[in-house]
């Protein structure tokens, strides 16, 4: 029994060390992607999704490259193949995005406000998504 709650543990603190990581990889993609939809939506006159959708997929890419070097440093796939799925929950996760977005900015909350719903609920997704991709636990 108690090998079994040592080995629990283990795992759990495994996760738990995997998303303060992945946390401060997100950190920097949230950078580029808020920082990006400012500046396209205050600065050049972008409709507030087509901006959450460019900033999003520029993010992604900054995610992919962080996460890769520094959290999910093995993966059960070839990179190509890799790529494609983490991008998959990419897509999901820029959906998600939009839509909470637009369905909030439609009830007249400030579309950096609504960003910052998004970012908490699309955090989770894409954690648990790409945990699942790249690890065996």
């Amino acid at each position: 029994m108690k090998k079994y709650h040592h080995g629990l543990q283990s795992k759990y603190l495994t996760i738990f060390f995997e998303m303060v990581k992945y946390g401060l990889v997100s950190v920097s993609a949230l950078a580029v992607d808020v920082g990006l939809l400012y500046a396209l939506v205050e600065y050049y006159d972008f409709h507030h999704i087509h901006a959450a959708t460019i900033s999003f997929i520029c993010g992604l890419v900054v995610n992919y490259s962080l996460a890769r070097v520094f959290v999910f440093k093995e993966s059960k796939y070839p990179l190509w193949q890799e790529f494609i799925w983490y991008a998959s929950i990419g897509v999901v996760g820029l959906l998600l995005n939009d839509f909470i977005i637009y369905l909030l900015v439609w009830f007249g909350t400030w579309y950096l406000y609504a960003k910052a719903v998004s970012v908490a609920v699309v955090f989770f997704f894409n954690f648990f998504g790409r945990r699942r991709l790249f690890s065996d636990q």
